[in-house]
């Protein structure tokens, strides 16, 4: 009977104490369309961090990123003063709906009706949410595969001025997962800034908060798969110039058969290179190469018409230098390419 009693007495305090924060935190009439009076005054300051959960990978052809956010926003709003300790839907307090200046394909990962803000000292409210999906990220591939590139994340509040209110960016706070899942790139570091914008469609400023994910590309993967094997195709040239220049229809027909090999490597290939309306460093080094092994035509047959001519020395030491000279050409302008 005792133990009766006292779950009894037990559960009636519960009941009562959360009856009491329920009371506690029952929001009365408040215009969630007005945004609090920031300091003396001004806009309404919202804090913004940003950790990057992970980064999942480039979509060269798309120019998208995927990647998994984290997303802290805190402001001070005084008419919240009171409701320390409570939680209550973004849609009970004014809350700065955050929007993607970038196309994007984010999910949140809190539904709405879960999707709240936490109310802490002196009115200082907290709102958490995740996102993961894809974002445009409008990048440059004229160094591809050797490029490092800065995906930048613009977030703004498309309804206030900056007037109103404005980001204040928490780069401290700011950071980057240990480990991301992310193949073929290194992700160096994250900063956030915030900025004011003056958007040419619009008659007033925007306060704009910007991710940067900062990364480069692991070129491994194209220098073993892609410019190894075509150096031996380029090479398979070069025997041209070992072969006496007397045998020039086997000289000729060597140039064929490389030129040939050249070209089925670069079309085999063609696959796995991003389809852009430019060239990149890539492409150059292709076109290079396969110029490279058209010019040893050229000179094989050069050196079969001196030897017709009575001229097989002259034949013979262009042959010699060529040896040198066209290994040199490759890498030489391969190095060239790397650099611009």
């Amino acid at each position: 009977m005792a133990n009766v009693t006292g779950f009894l007495t037990t559960l009636c305090a519960a009941l009562l104490l959360a009856g009491q924060t329920v009371a506690s935190c029952a929001l009365g009439e408040m215009r969630t369309d007005q945004p609090p009076m920031g300091a003396e005054g001004g806009p309404t300051e919202v804090g913004i961090a940003i950790q990057v959960i992970d980064f999942l990978g480039v979509d060269d052809v798309n120019q998208q990123i995927t990647v998994d956010l984290r997303l802290e926003l805190s402001w001070r709003d005084p008419r919240l003063v009171a409701f320390e300790g409570c939680r209550f839907g973004v849609t009970q307090v004014w809350f700065p709906r955050v929007e993607l200046a970038n196309s994007s394909a984010l999910r949140a990962a809190r539904q709405q009706a879960q999707d709240q803000v936490a109310v802490g000292p002196d009115g200082m409210v907290t709102y958490v949410q995740r996102y993961a999906g894809d974002i445009s990220s409008y990048h440059r591939l004229q160094e591809f595969p050797f490029d490092w590139q800065s995906f930048r994340i613009d977030l703004l509040v498309s309804g206030l001025t900056a007037d109103e209110m404005v980001f204040l960016a928490d780069d401290d706070r700011t950071g980057l997962a240990p480990r991301l899942n992310v193949e073929g790139w290194v992700v160096e570091g994250v900063s956030l800034s915030d900025t004011i914008i003056a958007p040419a469609l619009l008659d007033h400023e925007l306060s704009v908060a910007s991710l940067t994910i900062d990364a480069y590309r692991e070129p491994a993967f194209y220098l073993y798969r892609v410019l190894l094997p075509l150096v031996l195709v380029v090479a398979m040239s070069w025997a041209i110039f070992w072969v006496p220049p007397s045998k020039y229809e086997f000289q000729i027909g060597l140039g064929a058969t490389a030129m040939l090999t050249a070209i089925a490597f670069t079309i085999s290939i063609s696959g796995r290179l991003p389809p852009l309306g430019y060239l990149t460093t890539l492409d150059k080094m292709l076109i290079w190469a396969v110029c490279l092994v058209f010019l040893s035509i050229i000179e094989a047959l050069y050196t079969g018409l001196l030897v017709l001519r009575g001229r097989e020395p002259l034949a013979e030491r262009i042959d010699r230098i060529a040896r040198f000279v066209a290994p040199a050409l490759l890498f030489l302008g391969w190095g060239v390419l790397y650099a611009l």
